[in-house]
């Protein structure tokens, strides 16, 4: 069914006014964007907007979830941790996408339709692992805490290889102190940011595999003995 269209001023309606939005948020970010700006760009009254949007916030909500649409989501399968790998490398897309966006992703318990596809595979996943539904939710918004954490501290340069003068720094930590932190030195000079990912997620999702039924473990239970 075609989407409803409601024409704003100047021609433009809500998906022409979300397009330009989008584009002016995701060069300027979230600090230099405002309505009365982007009204300015559009030549329209601040108050179209407005009318569309409900507050600055509510387009800004509408925004994250409309880059959500240069990302692709995956559709349910039958392999609960090939679903969960797979919705993880779409929100570290995202980030790489549209680093100066990404954060706004972390502010809302949904960002809109968008948002929610990738939360239902998600949520159809664990349901499918066998965890019991209070447990699932629960891992649900762990899973995205993870996964949202980790791809901005990516795009914000955390997950970059050991530069020279970080490495200098490590280095003329003492060597008795800080044995362990020194011996990765070399590691931290190679860190390759997919590879951290791939092991990170792995890692994630193989830990909650042991938590499932099929482990033996029924909810959390054993996990707490």
């Amino acid at each position: 069914m075609a989407k409803a269209q409601t024409r704003g001023r100047r021609g433009l309606n809500r998906d022409d006014l979300l397009d330009e939005a989008f584009a002016f948020a995701a060069a300027e970010g979230e600090a230099g964007f405002s309505l009365r700006k982007l009204a300015v760009r559009l030549g329209v009254d601040p108050m179209t907007l407005l009318h569309h949007f409900g507050s600055r916030e509510g387009l800004l909500r509408a925004i994250a979830d409309h880059s959500l649409n240069t990302v692709t989501l995956p559709e349910p399968s039958a392999d609960w941790k090939a679903d969960l790998r797979a919705v993880a490398a779409a929100y570290r897309d995202l980030a790489r996408r549209h680093p100066r966006l990404f954060a706004l992703h972390f502010r809302y318990h949904a960002t809109g339709p968008r948002d929610h596809v990738a939360s239902e595979v998600v949520h159809r996943a664990l349901r499918r692992s066998g965890l019991p539904d209070a447990v699932a939710a629960a891992q649900g918004l762990a899973f995205f805490a993870f996964v949202l954490g980790f791809a901005l501290a990516e795009s914000e340069g955390l997950l970059q290889p050991l530069n020279k003068a970080e490495e200098i720094e490590l280095k003329a930590l003492d060597a008795t102190d800080f044995a362990a932190t020194r011996a990765f030195i070399s590691a931290f000079k190679a860190l390759d940011a997919s590879a951290a990912f791939e092991v990170a997620i792995n890692a994630y999702i193989d830990g909650l595999a042991l938590r499932c039924p099929a482990a033996g473990i029924t909810g959390y239970r054993a996990a707490k003995k």
